[in-house]
Order: C-alpha cells, then structure tokens, then sequence
C-alpha cells in the first residue's frame, strides 16, 4: 500500500507540473474565438479531469496507509 501510495504521489505531482505548463500553452495556442468550445478547452477539462480523480485516489489511498 506503501508503495500504490508513492506511485499516486508521483503522478499527481507529474499531472500538476504538467498543468502547471500546459494550460498557459494551450489557452495561448487557442486560434479560435473566446467563448467556443475549442479542442484545446476540451484537452484543459479533461487533463483537469485526471488531475481531480488522482486526487481523490491519492486521499483514499493516504487514508489507509496513515
């Protein structure tokens, strides 16, 4: 359990950074008008999706462990 615990530690600190870089790059990408639901609005949610459920996995996980 130890171990399921680094693993999701690692890969929410992985999706934050990604984030962290990737919604400024794509928001500024965005060729389309503001107010359309483009691709990169739609990559945005569900990165932000993944984000949210390794979150919750990472609090039920930290949960057992402690």
């Amino acid at each position: 359990m130890n171990s399921l615990s680094f693993i999701l530690a690692n890969a929410l600190l992985l999706a934050s950074l990604i984030l962290v870089v990737g919604v400024p790059l794509l928001f500024a990408s965005d060729s389309e008008p503001y107010g359309g639901r483009s691709r990169n609005i739609k990559l945005i949610e569900r990165a932000c999706g993944v984000w949210f459920h390794i979150v919750l996995l990472n609090g039920l996980v930290s949960f057992f462990v402690v």
